[in-house]
């Protein structure tokens, strides 16, 4: 198929479709074609990354994802898949960099709670991470994909023995970083 006669909104909407059936190949070409008309398209960069991702390509999807958040630092999703990805790699330190400014949103807003749980998983707190991703489960979920990959991170934090945070508990100090290892690997 060709898209000549799509302008650029209507080629994204049908990539979004694409995406949403599970059309990788569709969707690809068409993100593609949108990027070749216009590389600065924000959302474009971020969907084929994304998509990269879903599809197990990490060094596409991680460039994809810096690039998107290179071009737009306020872009909330895009940088938390960024320091997701950091953190899997076990670049922790970056990871809490990339993280950092969604640990500043809103109390109430579950992505702020997700990145402060990700960012206590970087500095190898498991209890204090599982305190803050259930904290984000409780806010309203903006992207209900997401609180579904959050309980599988808070899941695997227990099954390695983790405990949410109390004064007494004492988190295993490899827990954060051994269950990351495997998260970027369970196709989540």
């Amino acid at each position: 198929m060709t898209y000549e006669k799509l302008d650029n909104d209507e080629l994204l909407r049908i990539a979004l479709d694409a995406i949403n059936h599970d059309h990788h190949a569709e969707a690809l070409d068409m993100l593609k074609t949108l990027l070749e008309r216009d590389s600065k398209h924000v959302f474009a960069t971020y969907l084929l990354a994304a998509e990269h991702a879903q599809l197990g390509m990490m060094d596409r999807a991680e460039e994809g994802f810096r690039k998107t958040v290179q071009m737009a630092p306020d872009f909330p999703i895009a940088r938390f898949q960024l320091g997701q990805m950091c953190l899997v790699k076990g670049d922790a330190r970056e990871a809490k960099a990339i993280l950092a400014p969604l640990a500043d949103l809103p109390a109430n807003s579950a992505l702020s709670n997700y990145a402060k749980g990700l960012i206590a998983a970087a500095d190898e707190d498991a209890g204090e991470a599982i305190r803050h991703l259930q904290d984000g489960l409780a806010c309203a979920q903006e992207i209900p994909a997401l609180a579904g990959d959050m309980r599988g991170v808070i899941d695997r934090l227990l099954a390695l023995g983790a405990a949410p945070q109390s004064p007494s508990a004492s988190p295993p100090p490899s827990a954060a970083p051994m269950f990351l290892s495997n998260y970027g690997k369970s196709g989540s």
